[in-house]
């Protein structure tokens, strides 16, 4: 029998990529598959069409607790797609079910322009398991572009493509989940344009870490030769795109469920957390609440301040300090959380004047990055709207679409 691999820690190595990749001890039975540039994935040889499915790692895109993703070419094409590798342990992915569900819903001008596009997935066995792997179409992460320079009309349509991804969903009954800016992107449509030599000539070379245990029984199969740090997309994302507006895409359905379901496990960002979660979690110590559509309007709502802000909405508070705080902002009080009011030692003003000073004192912030005062009202009217903390008080997707405030660059 083989004897179980013993836990790796980070001393257990020679060299350490400082929080610049993923966790190296994650290389084990379970854990992350194990890549190297110019490898090239595809479906098991008995698979009809597997030739013609093959996918050759050319970069590093990204890494999270249970993926990494990398830029990648489909062998019979050069065209470049995205590949995310999920972890062994994390089982099979209702993800590509949701993205299909997500592309089979049909729109008027046929596919879904704002949601992440999965154009094959699979699944394959490594030395750490069976892995289950998604191609879809290159991105580049908002937070990466999310900097003062760009215009309040560019902030705008990407505010905009993020409503109507989240429409898209709603309509086709899918609750995103975890929606917030680290799971937004930007479409690189011009990618398709670009000589590929030159696109691996214009991103920045890999920068590598080798893995090397100090302990020579611990180089075994599971670990890659090296790990790689992702390239930067962002900077290449502003070559080729220039000036031209946004097309937003949400991706990491990771989380994604049909309205009326449970996830499978509870995600949710501090920034984003609608305040019904953050009640169950901290107040009812429920471990896996129901999400359901309106939780994504208002991490919809947390994200549009964000793209216009330039911060998050509650920056810097962790999950317990937010029910104060978003009940300043609100100046309401559910009705089931009055016995939690009534135990706070020092609870916040629950009162209109109260929530107009909040927002008051946001508004600097937001009109930096607004055409102009009337463009910042009417962006802090929505925002008034859909941050409530009653969930069945708040609009719909499709409402907050109609809304003043994205109509408002047309009129002037």
């Amino acid at each position: 029998m083989t004897p179980a691999p013993s836990i790796l820690m980070p001393d257990d190595f020679h060299f350490d990529s400082m929080g610049t990749t993923e966790d190296i001890t994650r290389y084990v039975p379970g854990g992350y598959h194990p890549i190297a540039i110019g490898d090239i994935l595809s479906p098991p040889p008995e698979t009809s069409d597997s030739r013609s499915r093959q996918y050759r790692i050319m970069h590093k895109l990204g890494f999270g607790s249970y993926a990494t993703a990398w830029l990648a070419q489909k062998a019979d094409s050069n065209e470049f797609v995205a590949v995310k590798i999920t972890t062994a342990d994390d089982g099979p992915t209702r993800e590509a079910a949701m993205l299909e569900a997500a592309s089979e819903m049909p729109t008027d001008g046929g596919r879904p322009l704002h949601v992440l596009t999965l154009l094959d997935h699979f699944a394959f066995h490594g030395p750490n398991g069976t892995h289950s792997v998604l191609v879809t179409d290159v991105v580049t992460p908002m937070l990466s572009l999310l900097s003062p320079k760009r215009p309040p009309l560019w902030r705008k349509a990407a505010a905009h493509g993020l409503a109507q991804a989240v429409a898209h969903l709603h309509t086709a009954s899918i609750v995103h989940g975890d929606l917030h800016l680290g799971n937004v992107g930007l479409a690189i449509p011009q990618l398709a344009d670009q000589d590929p030599d030159d696109v691996m000539q214009d991103l920045s070379p890999h920068e590598l870490t080798i893995v090397l245990p100090t302990s020579a029984s611990n180089q075994t199969p599971s670990l890659p030769a090296y790990v790689v740090a992702p390239c930067a997309l962002a900077a290449y994302y502003d070559r080729i795109a220039r000036s031209e507006h946004p097309q937003t895409k949400v991706y990491d359905f990771g989380s994604a469920h049909k309205a009326g379901t449970l996830p499978l496990s509870f995600q949710c960002a501090v920034e984003a957390c609608a305040p019904e979660l953050v009640f169950a979690r901290v107040v009812e110590k429920i471990d896996n609440p129901p999400v359901e559509p309106s939780a994504d309007v208002w991490a919809l709502g947390a994200a549009i301040y964000e793209i216009v802000a330039g911060s998050a909405l509650f920056r810097g508070i962790g999950m317990t300090g937010l029910l104060p705080q978003m009940v300043l902002m609100a100046g309401s009080l559910p009705p089931g959380w009055r016995s939690w009011y009534a135990s706070l030692s020092n609870p916040p003003e629950v009162s209109p004047s109260g929530a107009d000073a909040w927002w008051a004192s946001r508004r600097g912030a937001l009109r930096r990055n607004c055409i102009d005062d009337a463009d910042t009202d009417a962006l802090i009217a929505l925002l008034r709207k859909v941050l409530v903390l009653d969930s069945a008080a708040r609009p719909t997707a499709a409402e907050v679409l109609q809304d003043l405030w994205f109509l408002y660059a047309a009129t002037i």
